[in-house]
């Protein structure tokens, strides 16, 4: 009994031994999980702290006269520390503390909430494992179930004539999965950034905040057939789809940080801070050695972002996807002018598809007929309210076209890709002579393109500048400003049977105007409205009623308004772009001025040009004449 008795005494002292031992090795443990730092991984911390990845993760660049760090993120959430926005070590050290932290809200915890941070941390710096994973982070999981990524598209939505915010065009991302199927894209998703603009803010509004950041922009992903329905079908522009080569673990992590980036807030500014400056950003996450980013702090236009890329050597194959009207206009060229308008007829119910002058055709012209007024017909859908009627002649159409023809509609021809046009920052030198003297002008323009200009990669009849200023050098007299535009915008998209847009321009700036013994730099808004109709190949004629408001220190009021008539014409040829235009203004004065010009612009390559400009000019009772030869260089 003693015997046992001391076996039972000993395995009762065993026992509270290894429950002691079991008690330190936890706490130990648990100290060790809290403390995720070595002395390898503090020193290594600064170090991160000032890299590129960091930096991109964070949207930091360098601060007010280069001083320092600051995010562009403008939402508080994003960061960790009270002075992360500012200090990229403090909120690296923030971000490792919170890691750690009890695990309360799965959705909340750090680790869920910037798992793009949390991978490339724990890589870099040898981390412990966190209270829990990524996969672990039930919404997080739930939205990888969903879009499954794999691969990524950078997309260039081509510009959009009539809507002056989508001049420049348009760029966003489009996520696939593993193994899609060529040509399908119902399970991709776009990935956007763009401004959160209020419905109500009319056009006028809507231009100053979003130059001047009133809006917050925010990252926004949805359906790539939706995006489809929005650019290709309803807006009309064409497609350009950029793979990108990354592989499926850049993806993944691009896909990380933009889950980090939901429901976040930065200032939108239409300029910079836009929606290609932020997807740069989002590649830069990925392969943060390349510096995408750079010389775009002041001005991000779209094009010149996509060719950042391709510069790069981030683009493994390009694609090009037509708009709705592209192909329905292509299809409808193909057609004689009697079977356009039988197209137009059958659309619009003024012959039925039992009319026999269409149901005694041939089968293939029937289909091709039919194939025009169902498109034209679906178009005018797009931009109207659907209503039963037009919904069964649709259906009608299509169960007849395919009754008769099995075969694919011709497609349109693959133009110029957009990056092979030339470049949006313009230098120019001029000489000639203007009312018998001798002149010598310099140009700059920060954007984009005019009507003038090599068309290669660009819409024939599509101009917007911001920001020009010609400076000129007249003999026996002082350097001016001859020149400066704020705003200059054209859109000359012309009618035909099936499209009918409206042109129009406006302009605002200087510009100077002279008498006989006197000149002035003028201020001045002038515009119009009118049609452009395309005369033969590569040929537009246009003319407008236009209008002009100037304050002008000739005049006997300072203030003066006319109204008049501008007439058009520009040919697209083979050794450059040929345009001649007059316009005539009545001013309320009584005094008219009118102005008649011829512009040849020759290509030397693809960002340089020679431009001859012929001009006679009336202004105050003062006729002059003046011709110049200039040297244009893109850059």
């Amino acid at each position: 009994m003693a015997s046992l008795s001391r076996f039972h005494s000993l395995a009762n002292r065993i026992s509270v031994r290894a429950i002691f031992l079991l008690l330190i090795l936890s706490i130990t443990t648990a100290a060790q999980a809290a403390e995720p730092w070595t002395p390898a991984s503090l020193a290594k911390a600064e170090t991160l702290a000032d890299s590129p990845r960091w930096r991109a993760l964070l949207h930091y660049y360098p601060g007010t006269l280069g001083r320092g760090w600051k995010s562009q993120v403008d939402d508080p959430d994003f960061f960790l520390a009270p002075d992360g926005v500012t200090h990229p070590r403090a909120e690296l050290d923030a971000t490792v503390a919170a890691f750690y932290l009890p695990v309360t809200d799965a959705n909340q915890h750090a680790v869920c909430r910037f798992p793009a941070r949390w991978h490339w941390l724990r890589d870099e710096l040898s981390l412990p494992p966190a209270p829990l994973t990524t996969e672990q982070c039930p919404e997080r999981s739930q939205w990888l179930g969903i879009i499954k990524p794999h691969s990524i598209k950078l997309i260039f939505a081509s510009s959009y004539l009539n809507s002056p915010s989508s001049m420049f065009g348009h760029t966003f991302l489009r996520i696939d999965p593993e193994n899609i199927d060529s040509g399908s894209d119902w399970l991709s998703f776009a990935v956007n950034f763009g401004a959160e603009y209020r419905p109500e803010d009319n056009s006028l509004l809507y231009a100053w905040k979003g130059i001047f950041g009133g809006y917050p922009g925010f990252f926004s992903l949805l359906r790539y057939h939706e995006k489809i329905n929005e650019y290709n079908r309803i807006e009309n522009r064409d497609l350009w789809e950029y793979q990108l080569d990354l592989s499926p673990e850049q993806v993944q992590l691009l896909v990380d940080h933009l889950w980090e980036l939901r429901n976040i807030d930065f200032d939108y500014y239409f300029f910079d801070e836009n929606c290609s400056f932020r997807l740069l950003e989002l590649l830069e996450v990925a392969r943060p050695d390349v510096e995408l980013t750079d010389g775009f702090e002041h001005r991000a236009i779209p094009i010149d972002t996509v060719r950042a890329v391709l510069d790069a050597g981030l683009v493994r194959d390009t694609q090009y996807r037509s708009a709705a009207a592209t192909q329905l206009q292509f299809q409808a060229d193909q057609l004689s002018t009697e079977h356009q308008g039988l197209a137009w007829e059958l659309a619009h119910r003024k012959r039925p598809l039992t009319d026999t002058a269409f149901t005694t055709l041939p089968s293939a012209q029937r289909a091709a007929i039919l194939r025009v007024a169902y498109q034209h017909l679906r178009y005018q859908q797009s931009k109207a309210t659907r209503d039963s009627d037009t919904a069964a002649l649709s259906l009608d159409m299509l169960r007849q076209l395919r009754d008769i023809s099995a075969s694919e509609p011709p497609q349109p021809p693959r133009p110029a890709t957009p990056e092979s046009g030339h470049d949006t920052l313009l230098v120019g030198l001029a000489g000639g002579r203007a009312d018998g003297n001798g002149l010598v002008d310099l140009r700059l323009r920060t954007s984009y393109h005019d009507l003038a200009d090599n068309s290669t990669g660009y819409l024939n009849g599509a101009a917007i500048n911001l920001g020009e200023l010609q400076l000129r050098q007249r003999e026996n007299d002082s350097l001016q400003v001859e020149m400066l535009n704020f705003v200059d915008i054209n859109s000359h998209a012309p009618r035909n049977r099936f499209f009918d847009p409206i042109t129009w321009r406006v302009r605002a700036g200087f510009d100077r105007v002279y008498t006989e013994h006197d000149d002035a730099l003028t201020a001045r808004v002038n515009g119009g409205a009118g049609v452009t109709y395309e005369v033969g190949n590569n040929q537009l004629a246009y003319g407008m009623a236009i209008a002009r408001l100037e304050y002008n220190p000739l005049l006997e009021d300072n203030l003066g308004l006319g109204g008049g008539a501008l007439a058009g014409t520009l040919w697209f040829t083979p050794i450059g772009t040929l345009q001649l235009e007059a316009e005539h203004y009545q001013f309320t004065d009584g005094h008219e001025r009118h102005e008649l010009k011829l512009v040849h612009n020759l290509p030397l390559g693809r960002n340089d040009a020679l431009r001859l400009n012929l001009l006679q000019r009336q202004q105050l009772e003062t006729r002059f004449n003046e011709a110049t030869l200039e040297f244009r260089h893109f850059f």
